[in-house]
């Protein structure tokens, strides 16, 4: 009986372990794809910047805080605070730009069981060394075979001259 304790112990164990190193090689590449992100954006690389998302199709869906809202709406009444797109719009936008455009991530949390993702961050995205909008963004992500890709994007909106940039100290250095 306690051959047959330990056995199924042991077996627990070196499969607990497994999954950890798995897990733990999941959270490296999820890692290396924000990488990816960032640099395919710093370099106006289209190509490298498609093999990051499941489609070309991949939702971008963002939504303006009230305050950043209230201020366009001084303007046009009849604005939304929705701002839909798809990847391939934005990887266009960023490489059809002649300014050198940035995305900073902070306070990135990787989640995982192996299959699915989740990885969300709090950013900032500058053009021309001037920060146009900061919020919280989320990225669900699927494992297809041994590649993380990017399924779906929603993030928040708030302009640095409405709101306050709460890293602010941290973009200075």
């Amino acid at each position: 009986m306690k051959k047959l304790f330990l056995l199924v112990l042991l077996t627990l164990l070196i499969n607990g372990y497994s999954y950890g190193q798995e897990k733990s090689k999941d959270k490296i590449q999820l890692k290396e794809l924000i990488k990816e992100f960032e640099e395919s954006i710093l370099q106006k690389d289209s190509l490298r910047f498609k093999k990051i998302f499941l489609d070309d199709q991949v939702q971008f869906i963002g939504i303006m805080s009230k305050k950043t809202e209230w201020s366009i709406k001084k303007d046009y009444a009849e604005f939304e605070g929705v701002a839909v797109s798809t990847c391939h719009k934005f990887i266009f936008e960023i490489c059809q730009s002649e300014k050198k455009q940035a995305e900073n991530f902070y306070d990135i949390i990787i989640d995982t069981d192996g299959s699915i993702a989740t990885i969300s961050f709090d950013y900032s995205f500058s053009a021309a060394a001037k920060m146009i909008q900061w919020g919280h963004e989320k990225w669900n992500l699927v494992k297809m075979g041994d590649e993380w890709l990017i399924t779906d994007v929603i993030y928040s909106i708030h302009f640095p001259d409405v709101e306050e940039f709460p890293y602010l100290e941290i973009e200075r250095k």
